[in-house]
């Protein structure tokens, strides 16, 4: 019960504090990439060198079971193992998932490390966690500021952690109803806050908050109870378009994310505002503002988004 509680207080660390990359998109391209390559694997050995950023027993709890699924809710990694059994992955700050076949090829993805001459192909002197498989090829968890974690928890946990997180808003549950049917919960707070908050919505961080905000021309200081209902529409499609487009092109790297051939996510060309502040507006030509909200960098467009 008492590692059942720390679990539940950490993910809503998580879900309260959306300073946390990488998003919803990076997170799906780190799932997608692995997800052909590690099902069907059982783990056969586990080094740990940083203890804290795993749950207590883990390398026995670990060690023999066989890997079902990979999947993603909110930020989160959820890989199901047999026995009923889940390992949770959580990249927060400067986390990154490689697996590593044996032929020293390898997939998965998380922020980049600045360091010379770094291997993602090999454990490094950033790797915390080194999970082995029967055949030799490795799951790598590196973590320069070691704020990542690690849980194996059982049925009764997992389904307690997705009962904290929102809609997903690429689910066929995130109608343009449940979109308002969200809006009406928190009807004083400015529209950027509320899309961030992953008790509502999981998923959603600055990046793809401002980026849906200026495509569907809507200034994120705007009172959520203001929207009219050809805003809140725009808002329900921009939402959607730009996390898929982002999926599509593999995640954002503006020095948050990276995958193993040291290639960057390409959605960063597609960006329109995020950490744009003081250039130009690709649409209007006006030069964007860059403000805080909820201690949160912001971009727009103030002609834009009226």
């Amino acid at each position: 019960m008492y590692h059942f509680k720390i679990l539940i207080s950490l993910i809503r660390d998580v879900i309260h504090d959306t300073r946390f990359m990488p998003e919803l998109p990076e997170v799906q391209t780190i799932v997608n990439d692995l997800s052909n390559k590690i099902c069907g694997k059982v783990f056969f050995d586990c080094e740990i060198k940083t203890s804290k950023m795993v749950s207590q027993g883990f390398k026995k709890e670990v060690i023999g079971r066989k890997i079902i699924s990979i999947s993603r809710r909110g930020k989160m990694i959820i890989i199901k193992l047999t026995d009923n059994k889940f390992l949770l992955v959580h990249l927060k700050l400067t986390g990154q998932l490689i697996f590593v076949d044996k032929t020293g090829m390898a997939a998965g993805g998380g922020h980049p490390i600045e360091a010379l001459d770094l291997d993602l192909t090999k454990p490094n002197q950033f790797t915390q966690i080194i999970l082995t498989f029967k055949d030799k090829s490795q799951l790598l968890f590196n973590d320069l500021r070691k704020f990542g974690w690690m849980r194996i928890v059982d049925k009764v946990e997992v389904d307690e952690v997705i009962r904290e997180y929102g809609v997903e808003p690429l689910s066929k549950d995130f109608t343009l109803e449940k979109f308002k049917e969200i809006l009406a919960r928190r009807p004083n707070l400015k529209i950027k806050q509320l899309l961030m908050m992953q008790e509502l919505i999981a998923g959603i961080g600055n990046i793809y908050a401002d980026e849906s905000l200026f495509d569907a021309r809507v200034n994120p200081l705007q009172r959520v109870r203001t929207l009219t209902q050809t805003q809140i529409k725009n808002l329900h499609q921009s939402i959607i378009k730009k996390l898929t487009e982002a999926i599509k092109f593999g995640g954002t790297s503006v020095n948050t994310f990276v995958h193993p051939s040291g290639e960057r996510g390409k959605f960063v060309s597609q960006l329109k505002v995020y950490q744009r502040g003081g250039q130009k507006c690709f649409k209007c030509g006006s030069i964007l503002k860059r403000i805080k909200i909820g201690g949160r960098g912001t971009v727009y467009c103030e002609k834009c988004q009226e």
